[in-house]
């Protein structure tokens, strides 16, 4: 699967100008995960992240070129202990799986893309509230007091982001990247849109897309996106 690697390069070629901090989920021990959302109200909130008007943007890439080695949490900006105030923030996650086999067949590859994605809305952890728009690709985090009082940080909330992806089939390794330098996630915002412009013009594909390229309105991610258009071809034969 490298219909995502373009996005991937280029979100880290916009994080590579910046200094992050870099933990090894094998040295992370997992936040609580609750059964269930915890709804935190206002008046026990101790954080509030990507609540307006700061930005904030969540997206998801898949890949099978080697691009994540190893289970890691990136984090750019202050972590959850140092800040004292609103800010941006941003959670993109990098997964590398087997392979999908879209080559072979495309409807399960983009099934399990999709089931990649609804992860996120299954993570629960203790004292922080995640409010997600698909619409928007936004995502706000409400932390309540007594989670900052028990140390939470992103590495720890990140390592429970991976057990839980790690325990879909096919996922081989997690990178996790937590922003909050409103500035960096500014940046990101338009990778948002891009990434969903794929997804959606996979689906078109599947659907079956009509094959005269010169009128056809996805042309332009075909174009830009190593491997759809082999895809598009591919499935009109």
């Amino acid at each position: 699967m490298k219909l995502y690697d373009n996005m991937i390069d280029v979100t880290m070629d916009v994080l590579s100008h910046s200094e992050g901090k870099r933990v090894a989920a094998a040295s992370a021990s997992a936040w609580k995960c609750l059964d269930n959302s915890e709804f935190i109200m206002q008046r026990d909130a101790g954080l509030e992240l990507g609540s307006a008007p700061e930005p904030s943007v969540n997206y998801t890439c898949v890949t099978t070129s080697l691009k994540v080695t190893e289970d890691e949490i990136l984090i750019y900006g202050k972590d959850i202990p140092e800040i004292s105030g609103g800010c941006g923030f941003a959670r993109v996650v990098i997964l590398e799986t087997e392979d999908l086999g879209e080559e072979t067949d495309e409807e399960k590859a983009f099934q399990a893309i999709r089931n990649l994605e609804f992860v996120r809305y299954h993570v629960f952890p203790e004292g922080y509230m995640v409010r997600v728009s698909s619409q928007s690709n936004q995502e706000q985090v409400r932390i309540s007091r007594d989670a900052l009082k028990k140390g939470i940080d992103f590495a720890r909330v990140g390592a429970t982001y991976i057990s839980k992806y790690k325990a879909v089939t096919g996922v081989k390794n997690v990178r996790i990247i937590f922003i909050t330098d409103s500035k960096l996630v500014k940046e990101i915002l338009p990778n948002a849109d891009k990434i969903d412009a794929i997804t959606k013009t996979l689906t078109h594909i599947l659907d079956g897309m009509p094959t005269d390229c010169g009128h056809c309105s996805m042309k332009s991610v075909c174009d830009e996106v190593e491997g759809m258009k082999e895809l598009h071809l591919g499935k009109k034969k």
